[in-house]
């Protein structure tokens, strides 16, 4: 009758997922609220970049991307990459940043 109720199994996994999510949150939490710094601007302007060659692809169908670097190089698939990379990059931060 007095005896403490054993957590259930359910119980226990939502219990030490809300702590590990809480101990998650707060670290995302702390890196969302410093200054930005010199990552934020690299991205920046690798979004700058890619935005640029999106609007000459929009406007005028020219990839300066492929005629900076070549077709098909591994150049050129490095700055694509580093492209989705910054976008990725501040899709996170603003989503860090929005969340606060």
């Amino acid at each position: 009758m007095f005896r403490r109720r054993r957590p259930s199994l359910k119980d226990r996994v939502l219990t030490t997922g809300n702590q590990v999510a809480g101990g998650a949150a707060s670290s995302i939490r702390r890196v969302g609220e410093r200054a930005p710094a010199r990552v934020d601007r690299y991205a920046a302007g690798a979004l700058v970049l890619g935005m640029a060659n999106w609007v000459s692809m929009g406007l005028f169908n020219f990839d300066l991307v492929k005629a900076v670097a070549g077709r098909k190089s591994v150049s050129g698939r490095t700055a694509y990459g580093l492209l989705s990379l910054s976008a990725a990059y501040a899709a996170v931060r603003g989503a860090r940043k929005a969340g606060r």
